[in-house]
């Protein structure tokens, strides 16, 4: 009886534990908002890994999620962007004016629905950061 006692003790701790690390592991709120901040000025060198890319990352933006290969876009890496999918290059280096991402963030975008789709359109400021990080060259930094 002692052995079956202590393997139901150890079992439980298991499921304690396993218990624990699943509820603490749960988002119980909401999704942070995207990047807000202030964007950096023209001056200002904007890196594609620290100032652009988390917005695409952001839970609340959607963009990873979204464009996993829809339409054959991708989002996650400079590559990818300026591969870009059915559509074309999703990026144009030095023109964000012509750059298919802004115009589809704008609130008149070429063709379908503004993105993100079926969520918050991007403040300004956040999109002026794409905007900068893509005339500075749409750099891999």
């Amino acid at each position: 009886m002692p052995a079956t006692f202590s393997t139901a003790l150890r079992l439980m701790g298991v499921l304690l534990v396993a218990a624990v690390t699943i509820v603490g592991c749960k988002d119980m709120g909401t999704d942070p908002a995207p990047p807000t901040a202030a964007p950096p000025s023209a001056k200002t060198t904007v890196s594609f890994s620290q100032n652009v890319k988390p917005i695409f990352n952001s839970p609340s933006v959607g963009c990873i999620g979204c464009h996993g290969g829809t339409n054959g876009l991708f989002v996650g890496t400079v590559a990818d962007l300026l591969k870009g999918g059915v559509h074309g290059p999703a990026v144009v280096p030095g023109n964000s004016a012509q750059s298919l991402l802004i115009r589809k963030l704008s609130a008149t975008p070429p063709f379908g629905a503004r993105m993100p789709f079926g969520g918050t359109p991007l403040p300004d400021s956040t999109i002026q950061i794409i905007k900068n990080w893509i005339d500075q060259g749409a750099l891999d930094n």
